[in-house]
């Protein structure tokens, strides 16, 4: 592969795209199996395009260059006692993370991964169950085509419903369909505090009825996770704490045979810190695959991860909606079977290539319009293909 370039100019970086046979512009690398390449393809990191152009407090809405960590936007929006509510993976480096925070908020002791590349990867956590994902919060892209040109698509405005909502496709698109330049994202008020709380379910059965039950509920809950080894659902909520407490008190009401129990500030820590840094698998756990489900696919996967507890960790979260597998690199060859079998798709976001020689795992599932999208954006083909490794 290439030796990797840093650009510090929009102007360089379209100077790059217009002369190069295939391009991959990637942030701080913080989701390396995303953009594993071959060569002859260029890798172009965007870390040095960075800062906060605007900030509108008033609006909710801030812009920021492609290369802003999630740290210094989560600082200026703290200060403003607002904040980014899809919970953004590995946002801050392990020397600046505040525990308190990390139980609350999602906030991570990561790798300092970028604004860009968190929509690039298309990565929500926890806290999408109640405020969708990072698609529902941006509102406009800047991004240079497969051609060179700067494209600016959406507005700077919530209620913004002029063209084609471009930067909807750029979620999820791993620099596929272009390389973003900057991007314009809505926040909201930040609750005075965040509390988590647990449940106990004797099996994986009992743990999908009591999360439909949860999500389903006239409870307004930030995150509902489950974590398979243990068989204990999280729900984390964001307000002060005799309100959290007395909704607490209503579930176990309705719920009439669990109990709701409080996790103390430390227990929180512990519990949501590892999966905001992406790294709750332990050492010897070191790739994490993304695995989107139903809850009965969920009570699958935790079934076949039973059976393998030296290899393979699940966190499902957004109410069973998501899968996190923490997985053994030499194991990722019996996932990638294990999802073919089943069905389900699994995107590798850290790993070992080698295991399967590619980052997306299980059933590929594409349609025509997918070409279409990437012909349009892209004339020229100088990024990699979508499906491409």
């Amino acid at each position: 592969m290439s030796e990797l370039v840093d650009v510090e100019t929009i102007a360089a970086l379209q100077e790059l795209v217009r002369h190069s046979e295939s391009i991959l512009v990637v942030g701080n690398r913080t989701k390396p199996a995303l953009s594993s390449v071959a060569a002859p393809t260029q890798l172009v990191t965007t870390r040095s395009l960075s800062g906060i152009i605007e900030y509108e407090p008033s609006e909710f809405t801030f812009t920021a260059l492609a290369g802003t960590t999630l740290a210094e936007i989560k600082a200026a929006l703290a200060s403003k006692n607002q904040y980014l509510p899809f919970d953004p993976f590995l946002a801050e480096t392990d020397a600046t993370a505040d525990g308190k925070e990390l139980a609350g908020a999602g906030a991570t002791a990561g790798a300092g991964a970028t604004i860009a590349g968190t929509l690039a990867a298309g990565l929500s956590g926890p806290g999408r169950h109640r405020y969708g994902g990072v698609r529902d919060f941006v509102l406009a892209a800047q991004f240079v085509a497969g051609d060179g040109n700067l494209i600016q698509s959406g507005g700077k405005v919530v209620k913004n419903a002029a063209g084609f909502d471009i930067p909807k496709l750029l979620v999820g698109s791993c620099g596929r369909l272009g390389a973003i330049t900057a991007l314009t994202f809505k926040v909201f008020p930040r609750p005075v505090e965040f509390h988590t709380y647990q449940l106990q379910s004797a099996d994986h059965e009992e743990a999908a009825r009591l999360i439909a039950a949860l999500a389903r509920g006239r409870w307004e809950l930030d995150a509902i996770d489950y974590r398979s080894e243990s068989r204990s659902i999280w729900i984390r909520i964001g307000a002060a704490k005799a309100v959290c407490d007395a909704i607490a008190t209503d579930i176990s009401r309705s719920l009439q045979t669990h109990a709701v129990e409080p996790m103390t500030d430390e227990q929180a820590v512990q519990s949501w810190a590892p999966l905001m840094q992406l790294r709750f698998g332990g050492t010897n756990r070191r790739s994490i695959v993304k695995i989107p489900m139903v809850l009965q696919q969920m009570q699958r996967l935790a079934t076949w991860c039973d059976d393998r507890r030296d290899k393979v960790s699940l966190h499902a979260s957004v109410a069973g909606s998501i899968g996190w597998l923490a997985v053994a690199d030499d194991t990722l060859a019996d996932v990638d079977a294990f999802l073919a079998d089943a069905s389900m798709t699994g995107l590798v976001i850290r790993g070992d290539q080698q295991s399967t020689g590619r980052w997306m795992l299980g059933t590929r599932r594409s349609a025509p319009i997918d070409q279409k999208i990437k012909d349009a954006m892209d004339p020229p083909g100088r990024f990699p293909n979508l499906g491409g490794e």
